[in-house]
């Protein structure tokens, strides 16, 4: 497989850090994208000079709400344009609608894939298994054995890992493969979640359910008050609204070798150093 430059947003983040893993151990070159490298999404031209020469572009926008979201997007894909890129793939970071519905945070998404270059592909995976271990998660689970989580217990969630995501994100690129694909992950429900965690760190763990503005508290310092707000307000949309059908893995399967590990599986292979200092 040919050695490729690859520029990945958020390349030290939560998301795209496993990214650039999985392309670091694939052989290819690595360019972080971020505020660090001189790179803004609300700065087009820092987006064409990080962009320029590379071969592929990895976009994950940020956890942002409002209208800006929207220019960052437009940004990315006309710098993308404008450097000559040939495979843009974006990592939409939940489910995406088939069309805009009015959203700035989902649109954005549907405006970066408007990116008119040789291949585009949209990866659009289910709830991050990585928020059960994050830093608002891990301290409860670690000191009270209980995952707190603005869903009932008894609601099944298709759960993701980000390593897996980057697996897919690498065969996207390596295969050159263009689309839309979703990337569900095994449905599980709350209790069981507790559950597997609990089997992985040898403590008994629950499952709590607590309000979104309650959720929002426990991101508010890690994440600040507009991403931490907006999520929360996502959580109250999803309890008011039907469930979703099932996304289907076939196409992802098939076309990326999607296979997800299940919540035991990511459990015990995760890092839980608060949990395990306890």
């Amino acid at each position: 497989m040919p050695t490729k430059t690859i520029a990945v947003h958020g390349a030290t983040g939560s998301q795209g850090a496993p990214v650039a893993a999985a392309l670091t151990a694939a052989g290819h070159n690595v360019r972080p994208v971020t505020r660090a490298s001189g790179a803004d999404l609300l700065d087009r031209a820092s987006l064409e000079a990080a962009y320029g020469g590379a071969d592929a572009v990895v976009l994950q926008l940020p956890v942002i709400y409002d209208e800006s979201v929207l220019r960052m997007a437009d940004n990315a894909a006309r710098a993308a344009e404008a450097a000559g890129v040939a495979h843009l793939v974006i990592n939409a970071s939940g489910p995406m609608a088939p069309e805009p519905i009015g959203v700035p945070f989902l649109d954005a998404r549907h405006r970066a894939a408007a990116a008119d270059i040789a291949g585009v592909t949209v990866l659009a995976p289910t709830t991050y298994l990585e928020n059960l271990s994050a830093p608002w998660s891990a301290e409860r689970v670690a000191r009270h054995g209980v995952v707190a989580y603005p869903m009932p217990g008894e609601v099944p969630m298709a759960w993701v890992a980000t390593d897996d995501v980057a697996g897919a994100v690498e065969r996207a690129i390596a295969r050159e493969v263009a689309g839309w694909f979703a990337l569900p992950g095994i449905a599980t429900a709350g209790h069981d979640i507790a559950e597997a965690l609990g089997q992985a760190l040898g403590r008994p763990v629950q499952w709590e359910s607590i309000a979104p503005e309650a959720y929002a508290d426990l991101l508010r310092p890690y994440l600040g008050d507009h991403a931490a707000d907006g999520t929360a307000a996502v959580y109250r949309m999803l309890a008011t609204s039907p469930p979703a059908p099932a996304a289907d893995p076939t196409p992802a399967r098939d076309a990326l070798g999607w296979a997800p590990r299940d919540v035991t599986a990511w459990a015990r292979g995760a890092a839980w150093p608060l949990a395990r200092a306890t």
